[in-house]
C-alpha cells in the first residue's frame, strides 16, 4: 500500500486550549465534517519541518523554527488520490495564544477543504455530537496533560 506522510501540530495554549482547524468537503461520510490539527502531506523535496512550518502559515499564520516533539503517530488506510492512505506524524507545540490570521485566503482555504480555525477549551472537546481527527483526540489530550510528553509517539491506527 502507498500512504502519504503528513505533518501536523498539535498547538497548545498556556490554558490548554487547543488550535484545530475544521474539514468538510462533499461525499465525506461525516455530514459536518471534523476537527484536526492544522497541518497535511509533506510534499515531494520537503522535510517534515518544512512541510509544518509551510503548513502552519498557510492555515493558521504561525511561523514555527524547529520540530517539536512528535507526540504521536496516526496511520489511516483510506481511498485518496494516488494514496492508499495516510501517515500522520503529530508534533507538539506550546505558545502564547494568538489569534489565527492563515496566509490563504477564505477561498484558498475552502479549496483545502477547510472552513473554521479555532481554539477549542478542554471542557468544548467533550461536547457531543463533535467529530475529531484521530477520534481520541480528547483522551489523547487528557493523557498528555497528565503524562507530558512521552519519549517516543503514542502509535494510532484508523481514525
Amino acid at each position: 500500500m502507498r500512504f502519504r506522510e503528513s505533518a501536523r501540530a498539535l498547538i497548545l495554549d498556556p490554558q490548554d486550549h487547543v488550535l484545530l482547524v475544521h474539514f468538510q468537503w462533499e461525499g465525506l461520510e461525516i455530514p459536518d465534517g471534523f476537527w484536526a490539527t492544522p497541518g497535511g502531506g509533506i510534499e515531494s523535496g520537503e522535510t517534515r519541518l518544512q512541510a509544518i512550518q509551510r503548513e502552519l502559515l498557510e492555515e493558521t499564520g504561525l511561523s514555527i523554527e524547529t520540530l517539536g516533539p512528535e507526540v504521536w503517530t496516526k496511520t489511516a488506510a483510506f481511498p485518496m488520490a494516488q494514496w492508499d492512505g495516510q501517515i500522520d506524524h503529530t508534533h507538539f507545540y506550546r505558545v502564547e495564544r494568538f489569534e489565527p490570521t492563515p496566509a490563504l485566503s477564505r477561498a484558498e482555504l475552502a479549496a483545502e477543504n477547510i472552513h473554521e480555525v479555532r481554539w477549542w477549551s478542554p471542557d468544548e472537546l467533550s461536547n457531543p455530537g463533535m467529530t475529531f481527527a484521530p477520534r481520541s483526540l480528547p483522551d489523547l489530550l487528557d493523557r498528555l496533560r497528565r503524562e507530558g510528553v512521552g519519549s517516543s509517539p503514542v502509535r494510532l491506527t484508523g481514525f
